[in-house]
């Protein structure tokens, strides 16, 4: 199939090409429930007593994870949604960090683990 068959849509499309299923709002909704539970524990985790909160970068992804779960909670608590709110919302959350955690951040290895956990699984529940 050449280029402009593809753009035109003429000819089959692999089911690896056809794009996303249907959008079931109520199956994400459940997923985000998880995903701000993740959030607001993390955040709470870092804006305890010895925290450094007079860091700036600290403080900030701290507003950060609040933030995103705020916005998380105003998109959930809406009657529906398609998929192209939630993505919109979604771009702006992110863990703490990915890959091995930096030594300042050890202790909340298990909170970010699940933040990135429940993240993919509202990006599986979009699908």
């Amino acid at each position: 199939m050449g280029l402009l068959d593809k753009i035109l849509g003429r000819g089959g499309a692999p089911a690896a090409e056809a794009g996303p299923g249907p959008f079931d709002c109520d199956a994400v909704k459940a997923e985000l429930v998880r995903l701000t539970d993740a959030l607001g524990a993390l955040a709470d985790a870092m804006d305890t007593d010895g925290a450094p909160m007079t860091n700036p970068g600290w403080s900030g992804r701290v507003r950060d994870l609040r933030g995103s779960r705020a916005d998380l909670r105003l998109l959930s608590g809406r009657g529906t949604f398609e998929r192209d709110d939630l993505f919109e919302v979604l771009v702006g959350v992110r863990p703490l960090y990915r890959g091995t955690p930096p030594a300042a951040f050890a202790h909340l290895a298990a909170l970010n683990d699940e933040v990135r956990a429940a993240i993919e699984a509202v990006h599986a529940a979009a699908r």
